[in-house]
């Protein structure tokens, strides 16, 4: 068994601590992950794990494969146990009755019935049946979840509504194109109302505009009330669409917050991006890296990316560089980290420590 009190050599306190502010009751998490540690054969898959998930979020947890997402999933679930740690959700969501002395927040692990009546689950692996019609398939989870015929039918028309599968409900699911039958498998986990949804990788193996259609469902499934907690490897999506996100890398949580507060890490640096027409980097390369302040250059796709600190004087010696290249300049930005770029960072110093 792990324990609960073991030491990462990473920092991964959440922004809450970092920024020390105080909130007050209606401002507290509706989800917290405290200490979970899982193993499977012996074999450690997640390591003291710790973030908070507030309501109304669109929560991101990205992570290179292998990196303990799935797992992640089914302990904030209920699915799986945990070897030591908890998930902790706000009383009131997995509660009904209300005796006296109960503690704020209660464990998923002891409170299967309430996490079956509020949480949605939609895995990567599809979970509808492929011989049963969209419209038989909906039915079907619904009296799983123990609904009302009534109830059921009532969820079903708003919920094809939602996820524009109105005019498909007599089609076979073995028979709906990838990004079809991705909303059928949102659309079954979402019979019964969740409070929270779960989203395991919910554009993989589809193409960029069945991408573009899941994201705006989330949008609208979130905008409608629910807290969705999703699991995604493109960044550049999650960046534009999650309110919080939290960096998953060898069995631990790396940082999590807004991407303003991630960014906070990265806050002495800039990134300074530039796309000469040619391609030949090599002389602005050793340009560069005789300039005094540049921390680190290096090739990026078809572009040259340097990493320099938030120096006004570095950027302008940096730019004459630039502009002194033998090849014609497409293109100059100077920004600061992407999502992408935070990651890379990130996982590069929990790697260089091990």
């Amino acid at each position: 068994m792990v324990g609960r009190k073991e030491v990462n050599r990473v920092t991964s306190s959440p922004v809450s601590e970092i920024l020390k502010s105080p909130f007050s009751l209606k401002d507290q998490p509706l989800i917290m992950i405290k200490g979970l540690s899982k193993s499977y054969r012996k074999k450690l898959v997640l390591r003291d794990v710790n973030f908070e998930i507030s309501a109304g979020d669109i929560f991101g947890i990205i992570g290179m494969s292998g990196s303990g997402k799935t797992t992640m999933f089914q302990l904030m679930s209920g699915i799986a146990k945990a070897q030591s740690g908890d998930v902790l959700v706000k009383r009131e969501l997995l509660v009904q009755n209300r005796k006296r002395n109960m503690p704020d927040y209660v464990s998923v692990f002891n409170n299967t019935a309430g996490v079956r009546r509020n949480f949605g689950f939609a895995s990567q692996i599809p979970s509808f049946y492929e011989h049963l019609t969209v419209e038989e398939n909906i039915l079907l989870y619904g009296s799983l979840y123990g609904l009302t015929k009534r109830k059921v039918k009532e969820n079903m028309t708003r919920l094809m509504r939602l996820v524009d599968l109105t005019f498909e409900k007599d089609t076979l699911a073995s028979e709906l194109s990838g990004g079809m039958q991705r909303r059928l498998d949102i659309a079954c986990s979402m019979i019964h109302d969740p409070k929270v949804l779960f989203l395991d990788e919910p554009t993989s193996d589809l193409d960029p505009v069945m991408r573009k259609q899941i994201w705006s469902l989330i949008k609208e499934i979130n905008g409608k009330g629910t807290t969705i907690v999703l699991s995604s490897h493109i960044l550049e999506e999650v960046e534009h669409l999650c309110t919080k996100v939290a960096i998953l890398h060898d069995r631990r949580v790396l940082g999590y917050g807004t991407l303003k507060e991630l960014k906070r890490l990265f806050e002495r640096n800039r990134l300074v991006k530039v796309e000469l027409e040619k391609g030949d980097y090599d002389d602005l390369t050793r340009k560069l890296k005789r300039v005094k302040g540049v921390e680190k250059v290096m090739k990026k796709d078809n572009m040259l990316v340097a990493v320099i600190p938030a120096d006004d004087q570095v950027v302008r010696h940096v730019i004459r560089a630039v502009e002194s290249s033998r090849d014609r300049l497409v293109s100059l930005d100077v920004s600061d980290a992407t999502l992408d770029e935070i990651f890379e960072a990130l996982t590069r110093k929990s790697e260089k420590v091990e």
